[in-house]
């Protein structure tokens, strides 16, 4: 007996190592990092082509297109993301990365100090710009590069528009690798306006010095894991891997050099049919933005997408301009709202959220639920057309009014949703027209105040006080118009008071964002849910859109391409 339980304990043990040798492989097989081919892919705003090459132009776009090449001082760190502790999604937010998964990108460290009033950043050393034929050798990334992309973009004549570096007096290189960012007044937002923001990209001095100028895409360079090599207006950026790039990725306990695929081709479509069409042929590996009735309608007819599902990373609102008649007199705003039927908008686009302005829920600290508003504010999201009309004649509107909406039609979705609402206001009287202009055109438009009595723009929550000062005086996003004593005076306090802890702010906050409910500066519509799709053969990707503000190549940079199961598939 004793022989015979010895053998079968013996046999036992080889089962048992040989299923964990079988596993073993199979998650190795599974997780074996390849290196070379190419990842082909939409971006979030892909029926939008690249605006200006130079960071100097101060287009929020700029961060899409150059973020392949050109890196910034601070990023989200992936590692407290869906790969490692999951502290953070990086999905749903599109410019807003909480400090607490902040890592440095071109930086190692860095330090607030308040008297006097600064950052410094101590830089990674080592890191190397690419080189560039005809216009730049490859050298190493220093201080005294900072001080000049940095100091252009604050004496660019666009920065005065834009005012995200107000606060900012001068920049200092005190070392090779040391810089300071000297501050005028205290911003709390300093890390958005020249850290991981929209703007703020660390650009060479020799791409301003190149032949025809730092706009063309021809000159572009940087110190990113790409280099960008061909642009085709209305087709496709295309990026190659950057050979001498400094970062790394940590898989199960090894490091590996970034990046791992030859190749990205990021590309450019206004036609949703041909998009839809080469992400279920697997023409393209990925697609970072469908909604919720894509995303249904791709699950019954390509099952094998693998998907990631996010809360809109902004706002949707028919803004109405403050300054002029009918949209002065808060009881017409009020109307418009109470005209909009929202639980059938959200029904018929098959979920949403009802309530995602100013802030949205993953706000946690300030955001107020709906069931939990005044009633005063409450009532704005209940179907109530017999109120409305009411609300209408009291102001001096018994027969309803006209207006014009200006809106870039760059997809049909749109363009469906904005009709659901001109259905909704004519049953008030209110006849809404559409005014579609091509979105450059239609932003500067905008910018410069000259837009219609209405406009909608989907807005990028961003963090806290961003949303709040695209509310305020002479912001050139401020496109309600809206000059509101409390507003302005509120978030220039939280935003210049050093003094204010986090707690004290979160209250200011909370506050604030009931108040600009009631007021309905728009009509402020349902936050849809989106997703990112993608292939099997997309390895060491979790979901993850954006690392700073429009930054997706820090993440496209980690991801591999598994040629061998994608040909398995039959593609």
């Amino acid at each position: 007996m004793k022989s015979s339980a010895k053998s079968v304990l013996t046999k036992s043990l080889i089962m048992v190592a040989a299923i964990l040798v079988l596993y073993a492989g199979g998650v190795e097989a599974q997780q074996a990092v390849k290196y070379g081919g190419t990842l082909t892919f939409f971006d979030q705003v892909c029926m939008v082509n690249p605006m200006s090459w130079d960071n100097a132009d101060w287009n929020w776009k700029h961060g899409y297109d150059t973020g392949y090449f050109i890196e910034h001082l601070l990023m989200g760190d992936l590692q407290k993301g869906p790969r490692g502790t999951n502290q953070f999604d990086f999905g749903g937010t599109g410019s807003y990365i909480p400090e607490e998964v902040l890592r440095g990108e071109l930086v190692e460290r860095w330090e607030v100090v308040k008297n006097p009033m600064s950052v410094v950043f101590h830089l990674r050393k080592g890191v190397m710009w690419q080189e560039k034929p005809g216009i730049m050798k490859a050298r190493e990334f220093v201080a005294s590069d900072v001080v000049y992309s940095m100091t252009r973009l604050l004496e660019s004549p666009k920065a005065k528009v834009n005012r995200a570096m107000d606060f900012i007096d001068h920049w200092e290189a005190k070392d090779k690798y040391t810089v300071i960012m000297h501050m005028k007044e205290w911003n709390t937002d300093w890390g958005l306006a020249i850290g991981w923001g929209f703007y703020d990209g660390v650009q060479a001095p020799e791409q301003e010095k190149a032949q025809g100028g730092p706009g063309k895409w021809q000159s572009a360079c940087g110190t990113g894991p790409f280099m960008l090599t061909e642009y085709k207006f209305g087709h496709s950026t295309i990026y190659m891997k950057n050979p001498i790039y400094w970062d790394s990725e940590e898989i199960d306990g090894k490091s590996y050099k970034l990046p791992f695929v030859d190749k990205v081709i990021s590309m450019l479509s206004r036609d949703e049919a041909a998009r839809l069409a080469a992400l279920r042929t697997g023409r393209v590996d990925m697609m970072l933005h469908l909604n919720e009735r894509q995303h249904q309608d791709l699950k019954k007819t390509t099952p094998d997408l693998k998907w990631a599902k996010h809360v809109s990373a902004g706002y949707g609102m028919i803004g109405f301009r403050m300054d002029r008649k009918p949209f002065n007199d808060i009881r017409v705003r009020r109307a418009l709202n109470m005209a909009i039927d929202r639980q059938t908008i959200v029904k018929v686009r098959n979920g949403g959220e009802l309530l995602h302005f100013p802030f949205p829920k993953y706000f946690k600290n300030i955001y107020t639920p709906l069931d939990q508003l005044p009633a005063t504010a409450k009532e704005l999201f209940e179907y109530n057309p017999e109120k409305a009309k009411k609300l209408l004649t009291e102001a001096g509107y018994p027969n309803g009014f006209s207006f014009k909406c200006q809106y870039n039609g760059s997809s049909t979705e749109m363009i469906d949703y904005l009709s659901m609402i001109v259905a909704y206001l004519a049953e008030i009287n209110v006849k809404m027209e559409l005014n579609v202009m091509a979105y450059v055109a239609g932003l500067s438009r905008m910018t410069k105040k000259g837009h219609d009595e209405a406009i909608y723009v989907p807005i990028d929550h961003g963090p806290p006080l961003q949303i709040i000062g695209k509310l305020t005086k002479g912001h050139p996003w401020n496109f309600c118009i809206m000059n509101d004593d409390y507003v302005n005076e509120t978030h220039k306090k939280l935003s210049t008071d050093a003094n204010f802890t986090s707690k004290q702010r979160d209250v200011e906050l909370k506050k604030l964002g009931v108040y600009l409910v009631e007021q309905s500066p728009g009509i402020m519509l349902p936050a849809e849910h989106n997703y990112a799709a993608w292939w099997p053969w997309v390895k060491n990707y979790n979901g993850e859109r954006r690392v700073g503000a429009h930054r997706v190549a820090p993440i496209i940079a980690r991801i591999w391409i598994d040629e061998d199961l994608k040909k398995k598939m039959g593609y």
